[in-house]
Protein backbone atom coordinates (compact mmCIF):
# COMPACT_ATOMS: atom_id res chain seq x y z
CA UNK A 1 0.00 0.00 0.00
CA UNK A 2 2.87 2.38 0.71
CA UNK A 3 4.34 1.69 -2.73
CA UNK A 4 1.08 2.49 -4.52
CA UNK A 5 0.67 5.66 -2.44
CA UNK A 6 4.20 6.71 -3.42
CA UNK A 7 3.42 6.11 -7.10
CA UNK A 8 0.23 8.18 -6.83
CA UNK A 9 2.10 11.02 -5.09
CA UNK A 10 4.88 10.92 -7.70
CA UNK A 11 2.34 11.10 -10.54
CA UNK A 12 0.48 13.95 -8.84
CA UNK A 13 3.76 15.84 -8.36
CA UNK A 14 4.65 15.33 -12.01
CA UNK A 15 1.27 16.66 -13.12
CA UNK A 16 1.46 19.71 -10.86
CA UNK A 17 5.08 20.60 -11.69
CA UNK A 18 5.56 23.15 -14.44
CA UNK A 19 6.66 21.59 -17.71
CA UNK A 20 10.39 21.51 -18.30
CA UNK A 21 9.91 23.40 -21.56
CA UNK A 22 8.14 26.33 -19.83
CA UNK A 23 10.21 29.41 -20.55
CA UNK A 24 10.14 32.59 -18.60
CA UNK A 25 8.73 35.44 -20.66
CA UNK A 26 11.09 37.40 -22.90
CA UNK A 27 12.05 40.85 -21.71
CA UNK A 28 10.27 43.58 -23.64
CA UNK A 29 12.36 46.67 -24.33
CA UNK A 30 10.87 49.92 -25.56
CA UNK A 31 13.08 52.28 -27.59
CA UNK A 32 12.13 55.70 -26.26
CA UNK A 33 14.71 58.00 -27.81
CA UNK A 34 17.67 57.97 -30.19
CA UNK A 35 20.34 60.56 -30.77
CA UNK A 36 22.88 60.80 -33.60
CA UNK A 37 23.15 61.08 -37.37
CA UNK A 38 19.79 60.19 -38.96
CA UNK A 39 21.21 57.83 -41.59
CA UNK A 40 23.36 56.03 -39.01
CA UNK A 41 20.43 55.82 -36.56
CA UNK A 42 18.23 54.32 -39.22
CA UNK A 43 20.86 51.67 -40.00
CA UNK A 44 21.51 50.99 -36.29
CA UNK A 45 17.86 50.63 -35.24
CA UNK A 46 16.97 48.49 -38.26
CA UNK A 47 19.86 46.09 -37.57
CA UNK A 48 19.15 46.05 -33.82
CA UNK A 49 15.49 45.15 -34.43
CA UNK A 50 16.48 42.47 -36.94
CA UNK A 51 19.15 40.91 -34.71
CA UNK A 52 16.91 40.90 -31.62
CA UNK A 53 14.10 39.33 -33.64
CA UNK A 54 16.42 36.65 -35.05
CA UNK A 55 17.86 35.84 -31.62
CA UNK A 56 14.39 35.68 -30.04
CA UNK A 57 15.53 36.67 -26.54
CA UNK A 58 14.22 40.23 -26.37
CA UNK A 59 11.20 41.91 -27.93
CA UNK A 60 11.80 45.51 -29.03
CA UNK A 61 9.14 48.16 -29.65
CA UNK A 62 9.94 51.54 -31.17
CA UNK A 63 8.21 54.36 -29.27
CA UNK A 64 10.37 57.24 -30.50
CA UNK A 65 7.41 58.95 -32.13
CA UNK A 66 5.72 59.24 -28.73
CA UNK A 67 8.04 62.19 -28.11
CA UNK A 68 8.91 61.21 -24.55
CA UNK A 69 12.36 61.91 -23.15
CA UNK A 70 14.16 59.17 -21.23
CA UNK A 71 15.57 61.89 -18.97
CA UNK A 72 12.04 63.00 -18.03
CA UNK A 73 11.10 59.43 -17.13
CA UNK A 74 14.21 58.98 -14.95
CA UNK A 75 13.68 62.37 -13.26
CA UNK A 76 10.04 61.59 -12.45
CA UNK A 77 9.45 57.80 -12.42
CA UNK A 78 5.81 58.34 -11.39
CA UNK A 79 5.26 61.40 -13.61
CA UNK A 80 3.02 61.84 -16.62
CA UNK A 81 5.64 60.69 -19.17
CA UNK A 82 6.26 57.45 -17.27
CA UNK A 83 2.51 56.78 -16.93
CA UNK A 84 2.03 57.29 -20.68
CA UNK A 85 4.89 54.92 -21.48
CA UNK A 86 3.58 52.27 -19.08
CA UNK A 87 0.06 52.54 -20.49
CA UNK A 88 0.80 52.79 -24.21
CA UNK A 89 4.16 51.01 -24.51
CA UNK A 90 4.21 48.20 -21.98
CA UNK A 91 7.69 46.83 -21.44
CA UNK A 92 10.18 45.72 -18.84
CA UNK A 93 12.79 48.32 -19.84
CA UNK A 94 12.99 51.64 -21.62
CA UNK A 95 16.00 52.31 -23.85
CA UNK A 96 17.71 55.36 -25.26
CA UNK A 97 20.31 55.01 -28.04
CA UNK A 98 23.10 57.49 -28.58
CA UNK A 99 25.48 57.22 -31.54
CA UNK A 100 28.73 59.17 -31.32
CA UNK A 101 30.50 60.28 -34.50
CA UNK A 102 32.57 57.53 -36.11
CA UNK A 103 36.35 57.68 -36.06
CA UNK A 104 37.98 56.99 -39.42
CA UNK A 105 41.66 56.07 -39.70
CA UNK A 106 43.18 55.95 -43.20
CA UNK A 107 46.67 54.81 -44.09
CA UNK A 108 47.97 55.11 -47.65
CA UNK A 109 50.58 53.11 -49.51
CA UNK A 110 51.86 54.28 -52.89
CA UNK A 111 53.17 51.76 -55.39
CA UNK A 112 55.12 52.67 -58.51
CA UNK A 113 53.88 50.55 -61.39
CA UNK A 114 54.22 50.39 -65.14
CA UNK A 115 51.31 50.08 -67.56
CA UNK A 116 51.35 47.48 -70.38
CA UNK A 117 52.23 50.36 -72.71
CA UNK A 118 55.34 51.12 -70.65
CA UNK A 119 54.12 54.26 -68.86
CA UNK A 120 54.98 54.67 -65.18
CA UNK A 121 52.21 55.60 -62.77
CA UNK A 122 51.53 55.63 -59.03
CA UNK A 123 48.88 53.32 -57.61
CA UNK A 124 47.58 54.36 -54.20
CA UNK A 125 46.02 51.78 -51.89
CA UNK A 126 44.24 52.98 -48.78
CA UNK A 127 43.54 50.87 -45.71
CA UNK A 128 40.55 52.25 -43.86
CA UNK A 129 39.39 51.41 -40.34
CA UNK A 130 36.15 52.86 -39.02
CA UNK A 131 35.10 52.70 -35.35
CA UNK A 132 31.54 53.73 -34.45
CA UNK A 133 30.64 53.85 -30.73
CA UNK A 134 27.08 53.45 -29.50
CA UNK A 135 25.64 53.75 -25.99
CA UNK A 136 22.33 52.30 -24.84
CA UNK A 137 20.82 53.83 -21.71
CA UNK A 138 18.58 51.30 -20.00
CA UNK A 139 15.86 52.23 -17.51
CA UNK A 140 13.81 49.73 -15.51
CA UNK A 141 10.19 50.39 -16.49
CA UNK A 142 8.79 49.32 -13.11
CA UNK A 143 11.02 51.50 -10.92
CA UNK A 144 12.24 54.21 -13.30
CA UNK A 145 15.82 53.61 -12.17
CA UNK A 146 18.60 53.78 -14.70
CA UNK A 147 20.83 50.73 -15.06
CA UNK A 148 24.45 50.66 -16.13
CA UNK A 149 24.69 51.85 -19.76
CA UNK A 150 25.57 49.35 -22.45
CA UNK A 151 28.48 50.62 -24.55
CA UNK A 152 29.57 48.96 -27.79
CA UNK A 153 31.82 49.90 -30.70
CA UNK A 154 31.28 48.64 -34.21
CA UNK A 155 34.17 48.37 -36.64
CA UNK A 156 34.64 48.13 -40.38
CA UNK A 157 37.95 47.51 -42.17
CA UNK A 158 38.54 47.61 -45.90
CA UNK A 159 41.01 48.52 -48.63
CA UNK A 160 40.38 50.72 -51.60
CA UNK A 161 42.50 51.58 -54.59
CA UNK A 162 40.08 53.57 -56.69
CA UNK A 163 37.12 55.85 -56.35
CA UNK A 164 34.93 54.94 -53.39
CA UNK A 165 31.69 53.63 -54.88
CA UNK A 166 30.90 51.21 -52.05
CA UNK A 167 28.40 51.70 -49.27
CA UNK A 168 29.60 53.97 -46.52
CA UNK A 169 31.98 52.16 -44.16
CA UNK A 170 30.43 54.21 -41.35
CA UNK A 171 27.09 52.50 -41.94
CA UNK A 172 28.78 49.10 -41.96
CA UNK A 173 30.47 49.89 -38.63
CA UNK A 174 27.18 51.23 -37.22
CA UNK A 175 25.43 47.97 -38.15
CA UNK A 176 28.27 46.05 -36.50
CA UNK A 177 27.67 48.08 -33.32
CA UNK A 178 23.97 47.15 -33.46
CA UNK A 179 24.85 43.44 -33.77
CA UNK A 180 27.11 43.70 -30.73
CA UNK A 181 24.40 45.54 -28.79
CA UNK A 182 21.85 42.83 -29.68
CA UNK A 183 24.22 40.17 -28.31
CA UNK A 184 24.74 42.02 -25.01
CA UNK A 185 21.25 43.48 -24.47
CA UNK A 186 19.55 40.38 -22.98
CA UNK A 187 22.17 40.18 -20.21
CA UNK A 188 22.02 43.95 -19.63
CA UNK A 189 18.24 43.84 -19.22
CA UNK A 190 18.57 41.07 -16.64
CA UNK A 191 20.84 43.09 -14.36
Amino acid sequence: MNASRAVVLALAGALLAPPASAEKPKPRAVLVEADGDEEALSAFVARLESELSDRGKVTLSDARLAGISLGAVVAEPDGEAARVLRADWAGTSWIGVSLAPCRVDVSRMTYRETSPEGYAYDRVVESVRVDCPATLRIVDAATGKEKKPLEVTGTANYRRSGPDDEESPQLEATRDAAEKAAKKLPAALGR
